[in-house]
């Protein structure tokens, strides 16, 4: 591996796990109190329109008052009120959190890819290893049993042409 590596954990080191930390309330960040007021330098949002409401003044001839909803049959919990504030951050964490696992994920291919070329390389290195010493022994066989036959042959020629 390449020396910057180091700081990088192996998949099978084992990393001790810090206690959780738990921020005291006034670590917390609040935003400005002029954040969100129209006019204060960020975005206006507004308030959201409401079902049934107008843009623009409609004419007498053809208003109509919208219909007054339907009576809900269940009680329900407060709706979570999402304030752009609230949704910005919620992006926010979202892109953050994007980018971290693709930083990540990258890393890990890095750190993942020359793993295994060395992993590879040693193993390529062990079989070349092992062919080599197989085919000189298989070699040696041979060369062994060759010479004995041509000897055997000659020896057997040496002793018919005696007779």
């Amino acid at each position: 591996m390449n020396q910057d590596d180091n700081s990088i954990p192996l998949l099978t080191e084992v990393i001790p796990a810090a206690p959780p930390q738990v921020l005291p309330a006034q670590a917390v960040p609040t935003p400005p109190a002029h954040f969100g007021q129209p006019g204060a330098g960020g975005p206006d949002y507004g308030a959201p329109a409401q079902p049934g409401a107008f843009h623009t003044q409609p004419s007498a001839a053809s208003y109509q008052a919208p219909a007054a909803p339907a009576p809900t049959q269940f009680p329900s919990a407060p709706a979570a009120v999402v304030t752009p504030a609230a949704e910005q951050y919620r992006q926010w964490e979202q892109e953050i959190g994007e980018n971290v696992l693709q930083s990540l994920l990258a890393q890990a291919d890095t750190v993942l890819q020359q793993h295994l070329q060395d992993q590879m390389a040693l193993a390529m290195d062990n079989l070349a290893d092992i062919l080599t010493q197989r085919i000189k022994e298989s070699l040696r066989a041979a060369l062994a049993e060759t010479v004995t036959r041509a000897v055997a042959e000659e020896m057997a020629r040496f002793s018919s042409s005696k007779n």
